[in-house]
C-alpha cells in the first residue's frame, strides 16, 4: 500500500534502536514502513514516524515522572504516528467477513526510562492517546497517493472500523548484557500494556553484533517477540466504542504471535540509518503470517556527559 501519512510515530516500536554510543544524548528520526517492500499489499500495511529522544534528561519538574532506580539516567522518547490497515484486497467494495478491516490510527506517545548504569537494568512507563477511525484519516491518505501514483483506487473504506479514542499504558523492564563492550549487546524485556486500544504482554529479546562504540558504527541486529493478546483494537475496535460489523470476533483471535524483525544500522558522526525487515505470524483464524520492511534516518546532537 503506497501511503503517505499526514502526521507521525508509533514509537516503542518493536526493534527501535536506542543510541548505543551515548556520544550524544539527542536524536530526531524518521522511519518509513511497507508491506511493499515484501511485494505485498494487505494488513498493516504502512505506517510513518517522527520520534525525538533524549537519552539523558535531567529537568527537576520532569523527573517526577520517572521510576526511581541506583544511578539513574534518565530517557524520554516522545512522538506522533500514523498507522494504516487494510483486508486482504483493496479491490472490493463490500464488506469482507473475516478478513482484516479497514483501520487506521493516529496518536501521539510519550515514554520515560530510567536506566540504572550499575545495574544494566531500565524501568520504563508510556502513554499512548490519540484516535483510531476517520480522524486518523487512513481513507484520505491512503487515497490520494493511490490517486498520484496511478495505482489502484482502494475500495471498502466505508467498513472501517468506528471511531473511537485511544488510551494506553505501558509498562517495562529491560536487562541488558554486555553494555560496555564494542562488538555484542544483548538485551531481554517484557512490556505490559493496558487500555481502550490493546491489552497485551510482550516478551522480546534482541541480539547486536558489529561495531558498537564511537562515531563510527555498524551493526547487525535480530529482536525476537512472543506476544500474549487479550485485546487487539485494530482487529476488534476500541474497547469502548459500538461493536462493528466489520470487526473481527473475540474467539477467532490468535491470542499467542510471533514477531522477529532483522536489520542493518550504520552511524556515522551525527547521521544514523538502518533497514529491517519484520516479519509477524497470524493474528486471527483465516489469515495468513505478514512481513514487512522499513527505514530510518536519524540526526543526533548534543554531547553526553
Amino acid at each position: 500500500m503506497r501511503i503517505l501519512l499526514i502526521g507521525l510515530i508509533g514509537i516503542l516500536h518493536f526493534g527501535t534502536l536506542g543510541q548505543d554510543s551515548l556520544l550524544y544524548k539527542e536524536a530526531y528520526t524518521v522511519r518509513y514502513e511497507n508491506d511493499l517492500f515484501t511485494g505485498t499489499d494487505r494488513y498493516y500495511s504502512q505506517g510513518i514516524f517522527l520520534q525525538y529522544d533524549h537519552s539523558d534528561i535531567d529537568l527537576n519538574w520532569l523527573n517526577r515522572f520517572f521510576f526511581r532506580v541506583p544511578d539513574i539516567q534518565r530517557g524520554l522518547q516522545t512522538g506522533v504516528a500514523q498507522k494504516v490497515y487494510t483486508p486482504s484486497s483493496i479491490t472490493s467494495d463490500s464488506l469482507l467477513p473475516g478478513d482484516r478491516p479497514y483501520a487506521a490510527t493516529y496518536g501521539y506517545t510519550a515514554r520515560f526510562s530510567s536506566q540504572s548504569r550499575s545495574k544494566n537494568y531500565t524501568l520504563s512507563w508510556s502513554l499512548n492517546t490519540g484516535w483510531l477511525g476517520k480522524p486518523a484519516f487512513g481513507k484520505e491518505t491512503q487515497t490520494a497517493i493511490h490517486r498520484w501514483t496511478h495505482n489502484t483506487k482502494p475500495l471498502g473504506w466505508q467498513h472501517q472500523l468506528h471511531n473511537g479514542l485511544i488510551f494506553n499504558l505501558g509498562f517495562g523492564i529491560m536487562k541488558t548484557w554486555f553494555a560496555k563492550t564494542k562488538w555484542v549487546r544483548a538485551e531481554i524485556g517484557s512490556v505490559i500494556t493496558l487500555g481502550s486500544l490493546t491489552n497485551e504482554t510482550r516478551v522480546s529479546g534482541s541480539l547486536k553484533l558489529g561495531y558498537i562504540t564511537g562515531q563510527k558504527q555498524f551493526l547487525l541486529y535480530y529482536n525476537q517477540e512472543a506476544r500474549a493478546v487479550a485485546y487487539d483494537g485494530t482487529l476488534q475496535g476500541g474497547l469502548f466504542t459500538k461493536p462493528d460489523e466489520a470487526r473481527i470476533a473475540s474467539k477467532e483471535i490468535t491470542r499467542l504471535v510471533s514477531e522477529q524483525e532483522l536489520g542493518l544500522k550504520v552511524l556515522y558522526k551525527h547521521f544514523s540509518c538502518a533497514a529491517y525487515m519484520h516479519f509477524q505470524s497470524k493474528l486471527f483464524e483465516g489469515a495468513a503470517n505478514h512481513r514487512w520492511g522499513g527505514i530510518s534516518l536519524s540526526y543526533y546532537f548534543g554531547t553526553a556527559k
